[in-house]
């Protein structure tokens, strides 16, 4: 018997006034764009974090739980060595 793994399903976090993106839910988790501010909470649900507007979730591509862990750790490692490029440009100026 052959085992199939189970997909978790994606969708990405959109502003409609803005089009930013404020993150992904992946499998009932949020996880922010480091890019831009987080999301404010609202009466009605989160606002974009740049201008204020509402958020949608856009459906992507469902993923394994093998690939979410193999992207998270991508998103963690670019986000570290921007972090690191930011405090070394800082430094230098």
């Amino acid at each position: 018997m052959m085992r199939v793994a189970r997909l978790i399903q994606v969708f990405n976090v959109q502003c409609v006034m803005c089009g930013r993106a404020a993150g992904q839910l992946m499998n009932g988790t949020f996880v922010p764009n480091q890019r831009v501010r987080l999301p404010v909470p609202g009466k009605n649900g989160s606002r974009c974090g740049e201008c204020g507007g509402n958020l949608y979730l856009e459906p992507d591509e469902s993923v394994t739980p093998f690939m979410a862990t193999q992207i998270a750790a991508q998103r963690t490692a670019a986000q570290q060595q921007a972090q690191t490029s930011t405090h070394e440009t800082l430094r230098a100026a």
